[in-house]
């Protein structure tokens, strides 16, 4: 195995150690918290796993070690399958393409699942391709759905096409776009033979065609149904029938084609009647069965016509918006007052699948009924009439805020850990010549005879604690630093900090207000939670103008002591919400963007979480930490 492949898959172990340590701290503020995550894997050219993540103990019930070195193929899967993927794999290596593909795996836990795999080569110092890496996403739930749909189409066309009735349609030219197959049972006369035709072609005798295209004539003249007794010889004798023609209207108001339905006589509409009422109890059946799927699945599933107006809105949507589903029927999303903000990405996305007639997805962010932003993957389906046109579009709409979350504490992690073992590295090496120097500045600064350059001698003093200062934030950003955890009380820390937060807030001129609940002890280090308070009220200091109001809290909720700091100011544009915790992230002219980086990394060494409410009227921050 060449080094940068070594390296990427010691990378992503150690992504998955955080990701688990997130996991395990998650689980133990939500004991029923579960994350799906894709399968992800790297096999080089023998099929030999080299890494597999996390996923795998999930569904396989084993560590994902145990599968390194093994023949990654044969987990579960039947050799038709096997082939198809060492197909797909053997492509990669030999063209260096992405290959996009689905297929199935017993899992013990699951059973048969469908997962979408992607695969990707992974090229050596040499620029050959040494392995491969995939990642295979479950789709059996957006599979099932996409089958229950075909069936529903299928049932329908099995209805009419099993009616006892002829049912025909014709254009404005008398000529026939479709007849059931009823024509063929009842008559001899098989649909094919008159699809295309005008009614003078096809063989009927002339007083039965002209009465036929009167009646047409009349139905497409008054745009009202017509009824009229009309009888004609077939291979199978004469067939008498009762016809009804229903005129069917264009978007104009015209009426386009009509719909024939030719009722038999008494005998044969009796057995027509039972056999159509056990067709209609099949049909309920299944729409019963397909109902309670799509109600009840944790996706919000809506289905729009051309003008993007709702046709359906699954009972999911209720819990995101806090309105109820049949009020979005017939609307469209500007009609249902949604911003243009969020409307006008679903209606330029949902145009591109009604034009070019395929599957399309996208990610994008909803407000919720709370106001809060939440995180959606849409996929669009575009629904086909006979003739191959787009009719309709159906949606799936995937919560995916908890996956966004997770990546984005990742990267911030990712970027907390290089700085801190950068400092980690050479934090020492350059505080020691500072103390030197200084040290030395301050013996020189005393002399009598430099006293001309005492101000210079301070100015340079100043500089170095500021440097060193700077070194301080960095130290606390390391991943290994250690710290000494104590039962504790949040309260009792605030207490002792209250003297020097009332003179930064008398030197701003601002206000502070302290609320304290009783919250029991919990373990964690003083001096970091210190500082963790310290910097986030010196932050609110500077985001407030003078005369605002700082307000600390701390109290009881679920299994959680919070601390929180709200603020007056004029809250955190959203742009620089994303990315809070980044190293040297910052707003001001003379800061190093590291107070919030520290305040997230030292939350993390005590499993806690910060979650951050902003608006034009002020933020706050509030610091859950596990009872």
């Amino acid at each position: 195995m060449s080094k940068i492949i070594e390296e990427y898959i010691v990378k992503l172990m150690a992504a998955d150690s955080q990701l688990e340590q997130i996991i395990n701290l998650r689980r133990g503020a939500e004991p029923n918290y579960q994350l799906e995550l894709p399968l992800t894997f790297i096999i080089d050219k023998h099929y030999r796993l080299l890494y597999a993540n996390i996923a795998y103990r999930l569904l396989y019930k084993m560590e994902p070690e145990s599968f390194v070195s093994t023949i990654g193929m044969q987990l579960g899967m039947e050799s038709e399958q096997i082939n198809q993927i060492r197909s797909k794999l053997d492509d990669v290596f030999t063209n260096g393409k992405t290959r996009k593909f689905i297929s199935y795996i017993n899992t013990p836990r699951y059973g048969k699942r469908a997962f979408e795999f992607v695969v990707n080569p992974l090229y050596n110092n040499d620029g050959n391709i040494e392995a491969v890496i995939s990642t295979a996403r479950d789709i059996t739930a957006m599979l099932a759905i996409e089958e229950e749909q075909r069936k529903q189409k299928q049932l329908y066309k099995n209805l009419v096409e099993n009616y006892p009735d002829i049912i025909a349609r014709h254009d404005r030219n008398h000529r026939y776009l479709f007849i059931n197959s009823a024509l063929e049972r009842l008559s001899g006369i098989s649909p094919s033979e008159l699809i295309g035709k005008k009614f003078s072609e096809a063989g009927f005798p002339e007083e039965t065609w002209r009465l036929w295209c009167e009646r047409c004539e009349e139905a497409f003249t008054t745009g009202e149904t017509v009824t009229f007794d009309i009888e004609f010889t077939s291979p199978k004798g004469v067939i008498k029938t009762e016809t009804i023609l229903i005129p069917e209207f264009d978007k104009t108001g015209t009426a386009e084609t009509l719909l024939a339905i030719c009722r038999l006589g008494p005998r044969q509409l009796k057995d027509a009647l039972a056999e159509l009422e056990q067709t209609n109890m099949e049909l309920r059946k299944q729409k019963r069965y397909f109902a309670t799927i799509i109600e009840n699945i944790p996706m919000i599933i809506s289905r729009y016509d051309k003008k993007l107006r709702h046709i359906y809105v699954s009972p999911a949507s209720e819990a995101l918006y806090g309105v109820r589903a049949e009020n979005f029927l017939d609307k469209t999303m500007a009609e249902m007052g949604m911003a243009e903000s969020v409307y006008l990405p679903f209606q330029r996305f949902y145009e591109t699948v009604f034009r070019t007639g395929r599957t399309a997805e996208f990610e994008t962010q909803l407000p919720n009924g709370l106001g809060e932003m939440a995180y959606f993957r849409i996929l669009a389906i575009p629904e086909m009439d006979e003739s191959g046109q787009v009719q309709t579009v159906l949606s799936i709409a995937q919560d995916i805020t908890a996956r966004k979350n997770f990546e984005t504490e990742m990267s911030r992690l990712d970027s907390l850990n290089l700085v801190g073992e950068m400092a980690a590295s050479i934090g020492h090496e350059v505080r020691n010549p500072l103390t030197t120097v200084r040290g030395y500045l301050q013996f020189f600064q005393r002399k009598k005879e430099n006293s001309q350059f005492y101000e210079q001698c301070q100015l340079m003093i100043d500089e170095l604690d500021r440097a060193n200062f700077i070194i301080r934030e960095f130290l606390s950003l390391a991943k290994n630093k250690a710290v000494k955890f104590e039962s504790y009380n949040l309260n009792t820390i605030i207490n002792s900090l209250s003297p020097l937060i009332q003179a930064d807030a008398l030197r701003f001129g601002h206000n502070v207000l302290i609320k304290m609940n009783n919250v029991p002890n919990i373990y964690l280090d003083e001096n970091e939670l210190r500082q963790l308070l310290l910097n986030l009220t010196r932050n609110a200091f500077e985001a407030m103008n003078a005369g605002g109001t700082l307000t600390i809290h701390s109290y009881v909720e679920g299994d959680n002591a919070v601390l929180s700091v709200q603020d007056t100011g004029g809250g955190i544009p959203q742009e620089i919400l994303n990315k809070l915790g980044t190293p040297f992230l910052t707003t001001k002219d003379d800061g190093i963007g590291l107070g919030l980086a520290v305040c997230y990394r030292i939350a993390h060494r005590h499993g806690a979480k910060i979650d951050v409410k902003t608006s034009a009227l002020g933020t706050t921050f509030c610091v859950a930490f596990p009872l």
